[in-house]
C-alpha cells in the first residue's frame, strides 16, 4: 500500500514538473512573438505619404523677362517729351552749334534742388566746339517742374558761382544778374559775367517745366545769353 502511494505521488510530481516546464516555453515563446514585430517595426524605412497640396506654378513670363525684387538704383538721365506733351531736357547731342563732350562730368557739379524720381529728370552736359574738347559750356538742369521756380534758378545759379570759384577762379563780387529774351519757350533768362581777366558767364533759365544753369567759357554775358537761348531750343522739347 504504501509503495503504491509512493509512486502515485512521483508520477504527479512528475506531471506537475512538467507542466511548468512547457508553461515556462510558452511565455518565453509568447515574448518573443511580442518583441520579434516591435523591433522589426523600429527598423523598416517609414512609407512614402503622397502630398495631396495643390502646386502653384509661377506665371508664365515674356522672353528674356526676369522676375528681380531689387529696388532700381538707375540714376535720372535726359529723356523726350512725355506722351502727355510736357517739354522734358533730352541730352541732344547738339546744342546750340555745340557738340556734347563723350567725357563730360560724371558727377553733378550742382545741386539742383530737391528731386523726385520720377518726376524730376537731372540733366549734366559738357559741350564744345568739336566733339573732342576743350570744353565751352557746362550745363545742369532739371526738369519735371509744376511753375517757374525762382528760388530753385537762385539755388543753381549759387551753386554754379562756388563751382567756378573752385574750378576756374573768382567770380566777380557785388554783381546782379542781368534779364535776357528768353525766346519762344518763354519763362525767364538771366546772365552775370563770371571772370575779371577774361570774358565768362554763368546764365540760368527757368520755365513752367525746366529750371537749368551753365558756366560759359569764354563769352561775355551778352554773348552767352544768345548762345543759352540757343541751346535751349535744342535741350527742351
Amino acid at each position: 500500500m504504501r509503495t503504491r502511494t509512493a509512486t502515485l505521488l512521483t508520477a504527479a510530481t512528475f506531471s506537475l514538473l512538467g507542466a511548468t516546464v512547457l508553461t515556462g516555453c510558452g511565455a518565453k515563446d509568447d515574448k518573443d512573438d511580442k518583441s520579434g514585430p516591435a523591433q522589426a517595426a523600429t527598423t523598416a524605412p517609414p512609407e512614402k505619404v503622397l502630398s495631396t497640396a495643390t502646386v502653384t506654378k509661377p506665371p508664365t513670363l515674356p522672353p528674356g523677362k526676369n522676375v528681380s525684387t531689387a529696388p532700381s538704383t538707375s540714376a535720372p538721365s535726359g529723356r523726350p517729351a512725355g506722351s502727355d506733351g510736357v517739354p522734358r531736357l533730352r541730352p541732344s547731342a547738339q546744342a546750340g552749334g555745340l557738340v556734347r563732350l563723350p567725357d563730360g562730368p560724371s558727377d553733378v557739379p550742382v545741386d539742383p534742388g530737391e528731386v523726385r524720381s520720377p518726376a524730376n529728370n537731372v540733366l549734366v552736359a559738357a559741350y564744345g566746339a568739336a566733339g573732342s574738347g576743350p570744353r565751352s559750356v557746362l550745363f545742369v538742369g532739371v526738369d519735371g517742374m509744376t511753375g517757374i521756380d525762382g528760388k530753385r534758378l537762385e539755388h543753381m545759379v549759387r551753386g554754379m558761382v562756388d563751382h567756378v570759384n573752385a574750378t576756374e577762379g573768382g567770380v566777380p563780387a557785388g554783381l546782379s544778374m542781368k534779364g535776357y529774351d528768353p525766346g519762344p519757350l518763354g519763362g525767364t533768362l538771366e546772365c552775370v559775367p563770371a571772370q575779371d581777366a577774361r570774358p565768362a558767364a554763368i546764365c540760368g533759365w527757368a520755365d513752367r517745366y525746366t529750371t537749368a544753369v551753365a558756366y560759359f567759357d569764354r563769352l561775355s554775358a551778352d554773348q552767352a545769353a544768345v548762345k543759352f537761348k540757343a541751346m535751349r531750343a535744342d535741350l527742351e522739347k
